[in-house]
């Protein structure tokens, strides 16, 4: 049987704590909640504006005004077009299963990387990342619910992800996953930059922004996924296929997002595809950029952070069952 990545990956217990942190645990199902649901308890319960907002406004504008003019609104309309049609193909990997021995590595996760490859950088080019990582402060359980919350009640700011064939109750389950991870993003994965002990530590080629890590950390994963799927084929299962496919779209996503906000800050869309308002880029208010942006770096490391316990590290308990006979001779 191939479990669906809702049935397994998502569950309602995370989204019920998702739901919880927008003010709406008790107005909306946590099994059948979308994200215009959600946004519409979180606008009809008041619960859309909290004394977080003024931060969320002073980091997007700190990083539009760093920005602006150095960003090339056609080449990251062009990588999302191609990000999005290589995302929508992974859909459609879970119902294929493991790779066959005989077919070879697949190339379908590698595909999202290589869509990627020229957005990200050109950001890296124009210090999209070393603004992002200075301006953006420690990922704290508070400032990302507010991040999220900026992102859900903001309508419009999730129209992209539309174009990488992700449903409405699927956005829920991105966001949801965020917040069920906000205590270990603080934790293990983003310090403040005027936090870091810099008589240990710079940023150098070995050491890059924090943000440049996250972005590309997630390509790395994708770019090794396939030849991961297909020389472990006989230890996997349906479940990991599909739960490893949930991870790879989910840093596609917030690749996407991120994307996304580069594209409001360079003047471009306000949103590309479908859901997108035809509004320049600099409609978005600060505080929407930054919940955007924060949102798709937290999305991506939350991802890279599933993806090896999803897919890597196959313990008795996950792995296939052995298939293997042996003959034994008679005497």
């Amino acid at each position: 049987m191939v479990y669906t990545r809702r049935e397994r990956t998502v569950s309602d217990d995370e989204r019920r704590e998702f739901l919880k942190a927008l003010g709406v645990g008790g107005a909306v199902a946590a099994g059948g909640a979308t994200l215009d649901g959600v946004r519409e308890a979180v606008e009809t319960a008041g619960a859309g504006e909290t004394a977080q907002a003024g931060e969320l406004a002073t980091v997007g504008e700190a990083i539009r005004a760093d920005l602006s003019g150095s960003l090339d609104a056609e080449l990251l309309a062009s990588g999302h077009a191609g990000l999005a049609e290589a995302a929508a193909e992974l859909t459609a990997v879970p119902q294929r299963g493991p790779p066959g021995f005989g077919d070879g590595p697949r190339e379908e996760f590698a595909a999202v990387a290589e869509a990627a490859r020229p957005a990200f950088d050109h950001l890296a080019a124009v210090g999209f990342f070393e603004s992002t990582t200075e301006r953006l402060p420690e990922f704290t359980p508070e400032f990302v619910e507010e991040s999220v919350r900026r992102f859900v009640v903001s309508e419009g700011l999730a129209g992209s992800l539309a174009d990488l064939d992700f449903s409405q109750a699927e956005l829920v389950d991105l966001l949801a996953t965020v917040v069920s991870h906000r205590e270990r993003l603080g934790d293990r994965h983003w310090i403040a930059t005027d936090e870091l002990p810099r008589e240990q530590l710079a940023f150098a080629e070995h050491v890059p922004p924090m943000t440049k890590a996250a972005a590309g950390g997630a390509m790395l994963w994708l770019e090794d996924l396939d030849d991961h799927l297909w020389t472990n084929a006989v230890l996997l299962t349906d479940e990991i296929v599909a739960d490893a496919t949930w991870d790879a779209r989910a840093m596609a996503a917030g690749f996407d997002l991120m994307l996304d906000g580069a594209r409001r800050i360079s003047g471009g869309e306000a949103a590309a595809g479908a859901g997108a308002a035809d509004e320049p880029g600099d409609a978005t208010a600060d505080d929407e950029l930054a919940g955007l942006l924060s949102s798709g770096f937290a999305l991506q490391a939350v991802a890279q952070n599933r993806l090896p316990r999803d897919a890597y590290w196959i313990g008795e308990e996950m792995r296939a069952e052995r298939e293997t006979t042996v003959d034994i001779p008679r005497t």
